[in-house]
């Protein structure tokens, strides 16, 4: 049997029955780290403290202290990722994973975040592989070939930040507005990237906690949080989910993260005038759009490639029913990117 004693603040888990000792893994302090103990308790969380008596771990609303003879095994969470629960496909990696408190999520997937800037404006965007592939919104390059993105990396001292120019844009789905690009590996030198994960399976359901991580208003790693408001909305005949997490100018791109912390939506649109009412293209979608991507591809030198999607005419009794109030509601959701 196990105890669990409050002391002073600090929860302290004291075993009643004898476990054999393992050796520990090999994992820093500030590491995320999934704790296996006898009896069959695993704990994901922030490693505070490693000795040979005890572990102590962060769960983020409490302190834990565990007996080092009930520790079976310990390995950080990146690396239990990579042994299952995921599958990756091509350059881009599908799973599901363990839930965990927010903020250990964005301290896990918070580096795969970037920004994505060009001359007209700026917005947010994702990596889907450490080689550099990343998404972000069609209208966050449309009609720009000269992108820069600034990727993150956390180092002991503090978080390095770097502006990439280099950047290629692969294909372009203007219709779902969504983009894939990729970063030059020269360019990126040693600079380690870390990317996402994207939910397997369409699991996202009314009620969901949700978060988004992008940069509104240049606002740089910005964490907001609230929940899946519905997941059958459409605009345009196009499927969104719908959320009241707070996005603004400058999101447009970034992921939406479920409480495992699987992609489970893409940043596109806030409401100009009214809060809590945002969407976000499904994950779904996402990877139609990846898995077929040779369809979208983008070529600068061939103009007649598909990129560019032209609205068809209107005859003059048909466009004169389009009501001011349904143009003005329409007007409203606009894309949630920054315009200099």
């Amino acid at each position: 049997m196990t105890q669990f004693i409050h002391l002073n603040g600090l929860l302290r888990i004291v075993a009643c029955s004898f476990a054999l000792s393992a050796p520990l893994a090999a994992s820093e302090v500030g590491e995320i780290v999934t704790v296996k103990l006898s009896g069959g308790a695993q704990l994901t969380a922030t490693l505070l403290q490693k000795t040979d008596d005890r572990v102590v771990l962060d769960l983020g609303h409490e302190i834990v202290t565990v007996d080092a003879k009930r520790v079976l095994s310990m390995s950080s969470s990146e690396q239990a990722t990579k042994q299952g629960q995921t599958s990756a496909r091509e350059f881009y990696t599908l799973g599901r994973l363990d839930e965990m408190p927010v903020p250990q999520l964005v301290k896990r997937f918070g580096d795969a975040v970037v920004t994505v800037k060009t001359p007209s404006g700026m917005g947010s965007g994702f990596l889907i592989s450490s080689e550099g592939h990343l998404i972000t919104n069609y209208h966050v390059v449309e009609k720009e070939l000269k992108v820069i993105v600034t990727v993150f990396q956390k180092k002991k001292q503090g978080y390095e930040k770097r502006q990439l120019k280099r950047v290629k844009i692969l294909a372009l789905n203007p219709l779902r507005d969504l983009a894939l690009l990729q970063l030059d590996k020269e360019e990126l030198g040693d600079f380690e990237l870390k990317h996402v994960v994207i939910a397997e399976k369409a699991s996202v359901r009314v009620g969901d906690l949700i978060f988004a991580i992008g940069n509104p208003l240049g606002l740089e790693r910005t964490v907001t949080q609230g929940i899946v408001s519905s997941t059958t909305r459409t605009l345009g005949q196009l499927r969104f989910i719908q959320t009241d997490a707070s996005i603004n100018p400058g999101n447009s791109g970034g992921p939406m993260f479920n409480a495992r912390g699987e992609v489970v939506g893409v940043v596109c649109a806030g409401y100009s005038f009214f809060s809590g009412l945002a969407f976000g293209i499904p994950a779904t979608d996402l990877v139609d759009f990846l898995q077929h991507r040779d369809a979208y591809l983008f070529d600068s030198t061939q103009p007649q490639n598909g990129v560019k999607y032209f609205a068809p005419p209107f005859r003059g009794s048909e466009s004169a029913l389009i009501s001011e109030s349904s143009a003005s509601v329409e007007s409203q959701a606009a894309p949630a990117a920054v315009q200099e």
